[in-house]
């Protein structure tokens, strides 16, 4: 069944990529044994979205997002990164109101130089960062694929997410004996934000851009120890200020960021939500990775 989903996707939602030219944060660690042999863990997926709201083909992309969380369901998880200015800039404040948000920021940017994504065309994205470094800038059109393949993997790792004022709970449970160098990535991410953005010919004023990158919080060794037991149980606790990390983007897109305007606030937490990953820090493979709302 799932075959025939992908196959259906690939037919209906091809079209073509666009060519590019051109804080303190309070974290502690503890392990400890629990039971985990009846715990509710499914293997779940990470989607990085490399587009911009200049780039013309890229709420197809968005689209095709939409259309595989349809089939998978919550096992599907997306970060959109805009990245470039080429697409991601915001306009000249002369052309105003269009296009004058700049929603880039400076982890985004990393990534995009770290993997040599927008390179290759927008859009473009990672499937849990899969196939790197030759295989791992996939068109919208491989992405179906490359999720059923990674739902067929082993699922060693559980993650637990909770959040209350201004404090992170992250739970990881170890659900096999595995070895490895592991770390763990906790970002937040905003939805229905409405603006600009270009869809083929069309400049649409009401977009709405969902699974937004705002910031990192932490990007860490899981554990000191390389080795991992079943029923291990790891706790990170993040304190954060939503205010602080608004003002550290406004500031990256007014003095960082390629033709940046400082028109990078206006954050609603109440559209916002946590996404904790964990990936492989020797293939860069994310293993498995959670979501839930900031405010839950």
């Amino acid at each position: 069944m799932k075959k025939y989903c992908t196959i259906i996707l690939f037919i209906l939602l091809y079209v073509s990529s666009c060519d590019i030219v051109e804080t303190p944060y309070m974290n502690t660690e503890n392990i400890s044994q629990i039971d985990t042999n009846s715990n509710n863990y499914v293997k779940k997926v990470l989607i990085e979205d490399f587009t911009g709201h200049l780039c013309p083909n890229c709420p197809q992309a968005a689209t095709e997002i939409e259309a595989i969380h349809d089939i998978y369901g919550e096992q599907i998880i997306a970060i959109a990164i805009h990245v470039t200015k080429s697409f991601a800039r915001p306009y000249p404040a002369s052309q105003a109101p269009n296009f004058q948000y700049d929603f880039r920021t400076s982890w985004g940017d990393d990534l995009d130089n770290l993997f040599d994504i927008s390179s290759a065309g927008l859009p473009r994205g990672m499937v849990n960062r899969t196939g790197y470094p030759d295989n791992h800038k996939l068109g919208k059109d491989e992405w179906a694929n490359a999720v059923s393949n990674e739902l067929n993997k082993e699922i060693n790792f559980g993650i637990m997410i909770n959040s209350s004022n201004n404090n992170i709970n992250i739970t990881t449970q170890v659900l096999n004996n595995i070895s490895g160098s592991y770390n763990l990535v906790v970002c937040l991410t905003e939805s229905g934000i409405i603006n600009w953005q270009k869809d083929g010919t069309e400049n649409i004023e009401n977009y709405e851009h969902n699974h937004i990158l705002r910031s990192v919080l932490l990007d860490e060794a899981l554990s000191s120890n390389i080795n991992y037991e079943t029923n291990q149980e790891i706790q990170k606790n993040i304190t954060y200020n939503l205010t602080e990390l608004e003002e550290y983007n406004i500031d990256y897109s007014t003095n960082v960021a390629e033709l940046g305007n400082g028109n990078a606030g206006n954050w609603n937490s109440n559209n916002m939500s946590i996404v904790a990953y964990i990936y492989n820090t020797n293939t860069k493979e994310v293993v498995q990775v959670e979501q839930n709302n900031l405010n839950n």
